[in-house]
């Protein structure tokens, strides 16, 4: 289309220098002695035009011949860059259709500018890592990361060194990445695993209300992930009653109450040699909500007033009438205090809501107290059925 616009504007021009020409009487008269010339302006025009078109011409080719080297060097830089990216497309197609082995021979061919580059080779590190190829995997994360935008390697390496459950140098990678990027959310969400299988609970906690400021986690995988670092702390405190209790105090009532936590937390204060406390926490998350297991768990702690404790299972059972867990803990509240009539009655209600092994033992220490062994072996041997069936 370019070709035929000029074709017409130079057909233009020539009708319109046809005309002038005919009714311009001008001329012009060209003298170099012993020359000289006469033409005719219209006439003048067109051969200064032709020259000047020729010598534009002249200096184009001249131009272009001295950088032809130039321009040859171009085509080629091109060419090769169109065949990098070609073989970095196919890289990253054998590595997301699992072809891990030629992803990585494919990737450490590449050689392009730097950031291309340190790209392949992390490329080629994360398909070494699914081959397990670690040392070779270890060799390509250390030339990714001599570029200056490592980010890419240090996620890479800290994400295959979790997975190979290297958790300190995992940890060295993400904190190198944060210095890059401090709020980078995939970090932080490495950067919590990592925490959480070295225990260091506190830390959690941290990254749990980050990432929760962030939307990085739904709010059930938060409140497991609260609940679990509490339980670790606890677990961490038992021994030292002070601490522990000073930890408890400032959980939250929704943990309180979850009855894991509370199991857990009663174990702690138990065997840090504050049993009282233990019953507390029981009968505190018991009265927010019942739980089966927590009623069973209660007749195995005994505070300072065991009667009253007697006092406070009688009560629920008033309410939970058939609660077979509840009935045992009340049997081993009265076993403690040495009322065995009212702790045998409660073992055989206990059994016969639902029968458990328990309450069998427990009828069977009693039969045999009692000087009535064929009984004792009665309630062993039921005991002994029970198990072999749920296990």
């Amino acid at each position: 289309m370019r070709w035929l616009i000029s074709l017409l504007i130079v057909a233009v021009v020539a009708v319109a220098l046809a005309v002038a020409g005919r009714y311009d009487p001008g001329y012009v008269v060209l003298v170099y002695p012993p020359w000289r010339a006469e033409l005719s302006f219209v006439s003048f025009v067109l051969l200064l035009a032709v020259l000047i078109t020729g010598a534009y011409l002249l200096t184009r080719l001249a131009i272009t011949t001295l950088n032809l080297p130039h321009i040859v060097r171009e085509r080629q830089a091109r060419k090769e860059a169109e065949r990098q990216n070609a073989n970095f497309t196919d890289a990253l197609a054998a590595y997301l259709e699992g072809r891990f082995q030629e992803a990585e021979k494919i990737a450490t061919r590449l050689v392009a500018e730097p950031r291309r580059e340190m790209l392949a080779r992390v490329l080629a590190a994360r398909a070494a890592h699914e081959s397990r190829a670690y040392a070779r995997r270890d060799v390509y994360l250390a030339e990714a990361k001599e570029n200056d935008r490592p980010l890419a390697a240090l996620y890479a390496e800290a994400e295959e060194l979790l997975e190979t459950r290297d958790y300190p140098n995992a940890l060295s990678a993400i904190e190198a990445g944060k210095v890059i990027i401090p709020a980078h959310t995939a970090l932080l969400r490495l950067e919590l695993k990592v925490r959480q299988q070295l225990g260091q609970w506190d830390e959690v906690l941290k990254l749990a209300d980050q990432l929760s400021k962030a939307n990085a986690l739904d709010e059930a995988t938060l409140e497991h992930t609260r609940r679990a670092a509490h339980l670790g702390n606890i677990k961490r405190r038992t021994g030292d009653s002070k601490n522990l209790l000073e930890y408890w105090k400032k959980l939250p009532g929704s943990e309180k109450r979850h009855a894991g936590v509370a199991l857990d937390a009663a174990n702690a204060f138990a065997q840090s040699g504050d049993p009282s406390m233990a019953v507390n926490i029981l009968e505190d998350a018991l009265e927010k909500k019942w739980d089966e297991t927590l009623a069973a768990r209660y007749g195995q702690f005994v505070s300072k007033n065991p009667l009253e404790q007697i006092e406070q299972a009688e009560k629920w059972l008033a309410k939970h009438p058939r609660d077979s867990a509840l009935l045992m803990s009340l049997a081993d509240l009265c076993a403690h205090e040495k009322l065995w009539g009212k702790a045998q009655s409660y073992a055989e209600a206990s059994i016969a809501v639902a029968p458990n092994v328990d309450g069998h033992l427990a009828l069977a220490a009693f039969k045999e107290q009692a000087g009535q062994p064929g009984e004792a072996c009665k309630h062993m041997r039921k005991a002994l059925e029970l198990c072999r069936q749920t296990g």
